[in-house]
């Protein structure tokens, strides 16, 4: 396979990492699997509490805050989220030997991505060893969108360059900056909710919208500087080029659905599915304006 599509294999699993990692957050499987690399001390881990031993709840205690319970389905969603973790870095690995032939750039790019996922797997077991700490998982999905950044910089910097103007081209790095703020943002609010379901339990899922503060009235407020901006660059870039008409269109259908899943969490108590696909629509939304910015250049 050429590197071109092993690269886009590649960022296949990273997305499809991301949506499993959205799924862990979403159902609250983050510490579904207590210890790291293994999980309750196995390699595969049990199916039943009758497979844990007898004091498992004393050994786990002090990891997990006194608060261990052994649920099945949780441990399997993390389990299989490392597993998939496994396999994209594996892939990416294979990606960076494969891109020795494509250039110096090319290389460097591939490789700096590599070890983004390398990071964010030990990242991995911080996240695990603090209880899912917050300053540690917003520093996990920051090291997410630099995996990403440099896989499409690896992709696509060599491709031949649209001409746009200045201004525009400036639009589209704003967008993306914009973009990647509020996904940080995001990730802090789901911070927070963690702490709101701690106070009020699992079962109190029509409050836990209510009882966020500043940080989530932030973010979605922050949606409308979102909107906006990306609505300049609607107006601004030509669009009679066929790259910025499907690249213009890719981002409002995005962002539109963005917008829909974040209303649904907001009004129907987070129905399930909506926290995960909220964050790979924005972070599909990124990897556009990454793209955008790659391949283009501003008019001598």
């Amino acid at each position: 396979m050429s590197f071109r599509k092993f690269g886009l294999l590649t960022l296949i699993f990273v997305y499809l990492l991301v949506l499993a990692g959205g799924v862990v957050r979403s159902t609250g499987s983050g510490m579904g699997c207590p210890d790291w690399p293994t999980c309750f001390g196995r390699i595969v881990p049990p199916t039943s509490e009758s497979q844990l031993p007898f004091n498992y709840q004393e050994i786990y205690k002090e990891k997990l805050h006194g608060e261990v319970l052994f649920n099945p389905t949780k441990t399997w969603i993390e389990y299989v989220n490392r597993l998939l973790g496994a396999l994209t870095g594996l892939i990416m690995l294979i990606c960076t030997f494969l891109s020795r032939k494509e250039g110096k750039k090319t290389f460097l790019f591939t490789l700096l991505a590599l070890l983004f996922v390398i990071g964010n797997g030990i990242l991995g077991k911080l996240v695990v060893d603090s209880f899912l700490h917050p300053g540690v998982v917003t520093a996990h999905m920051a090291l997410t969108i630099a995996v990403i950044f440099f896989l499409i910089q690896a992709l696509y910097h060599a491709q031949e360059k649209e001409n746009i103007t200045t201004y525009g081209r400036s639009l589209v790095l704003i967008n993306l900056v914009l973009i990647a703020i509020q996904i940080l943002l995001g990730t802090q609010v789901r911070e927070e909710m963690d702490l709101v379901i701690k106070q009020v339990g699992e079962t109190a899922k029509d409050q836990w919208i209510d009882l966020l503060g500043l940080k989530y009235i932030i973010h979605r407020s922050f949606t409308w500087v979102i909107l906006v901006t990306n609505s300049v660059l609607w107006y601004k870039l030509d669009k009679s080029q066929l790259f910025l008409k499907n690249y213009l269109r890719s981002i409002f259908v995005l962002l539109g659905i963005s917008i829909i899943s974040g209303i649904a969490m907001a009004y129907f108590a987070l129905p399930f599915g909506s926290q995960p696909i909220h964050l790979l629509l924005s972070l599909l939304t990124l990897g556009a304006h990454m793209k955008a910015w790659t391949i283009t250049k501003a008019n001598a």
